[in-house]
């Protein structure tokens, strides 16, 4: 696994340094988030981001979720899964909220290997290989994958939530259309609530998690306090929910940026 994760990390910077994979967003977004930064370190942060991002890949295709040794040895769960279970015994599921931070598949597939039913949002990517290669991670331990451009993806996700089971859903998106206004890593954007319509909806618990890489290979995970909005909740209510959950999340991406995900396409800060 080492080996592979080394490899893969030097594969994965040659093809952003050498080949210019998403070099320049990548570096006007650092730029753009840690404007007083040296270009010395805004440089650091984003060769780091790069390796890590191989490194996510291999740990995904080539670790088995049941290898207990492995999980004991570079994964600090502290009280993250005791605190999915409490939300649960409420009955109305869990949404577990995510951004593209430390390696948040592989939160995943351990959440369904302990049992968890799981439940991710996915879009299809360009590369069927990558693609395939996910949605073989996401499933072989039981999870379900729903498409996001599903028309009934609405539908789907609370029938999921009313048999207690948990969603995942990724807050770090820019929004399709106009979107409401918000605040994340000190700059304004613009997202979809989604959050707060299935939240109203099902009732469900509301649990933002972090997840993030403390040297080459181990992970530091954290459930935040649980949050609820009551079936007839207010817009504004809504917009607090998810603006509480960016300050939460967002706070843990500025002290580890070298564990976040700064190639998206849909980069979350253009209005």
């Amino acid at each position: 696994m080492e080996r592979a994760a080394r490899l893969m990390s030097a594969l994965a910077l040659a093809v952003h340094e050498v080949f210019g994979w998403r070099k320049e967003e990548t570096r006007a977004r650092i730029a753009e988030v840690f404007p007083d930064w040296s270009e010395a370190e805004q440089t650091r942060i984003r060769r780091e981001a790069v390796r890590n991002l191989g490194r996510n890949f291999t740990e995904l295709i080539r670790l088995d979720p049941l290898d207990e040794t492995w999980l004991a040895d570079h994964v600090d769960i502290g009280n993250s899964f005791d605190e999915i279970e409490k939300a649960r015994k409420a009955g109305r599921g869990v949404l577990l909220v995510i951004t593209h931070f430390g390696n948040w598949d592989l939160a995943g597939t351990v959440a369904c290997a302990r049992g968890l039913p799981m439940c991710f949002i996915a879009r299809k990517q360009k590369n069927p290989l990558v693609y395939g290669e996910l949605q073989k991670v996401r499933e072989r331990t039981g999870g379900l994958v729903v498409d996001r451009d599903d028309p009934r993806l609405v539908r789907k996700l609370l029938k999921f939530l009313a048999n207690n089971g948990t969603v995942a859903i990724l807050i770090d998106i820019r929004a399709r259309g106009e979107g409401e206004r918000y605040e994340f890593l000190g700059r304004p954007c613009r997202l979809a609530n989604g959050l707060g319509l299935l939240a109203a909806k099902s009732g469900a618990e509301v649990i933002p998690f972090s997840f993030h890489r403390q040297g080459r290979s181990h992970h530091l995970w954290q459930a935040f306090p649980a949050r609820r909005l009551a079936p007839r909740a207010s817009k504004a209510e809504k917009h607090e929910l998810l603006q509480g959950c960016l300050d939460d999340l967002g706070g843990e991406i500025l002290q580890h940026p070298e564990s976040y995900f700064w190639f998206n396409k849909r980069w979350v800060l253009e209005l």
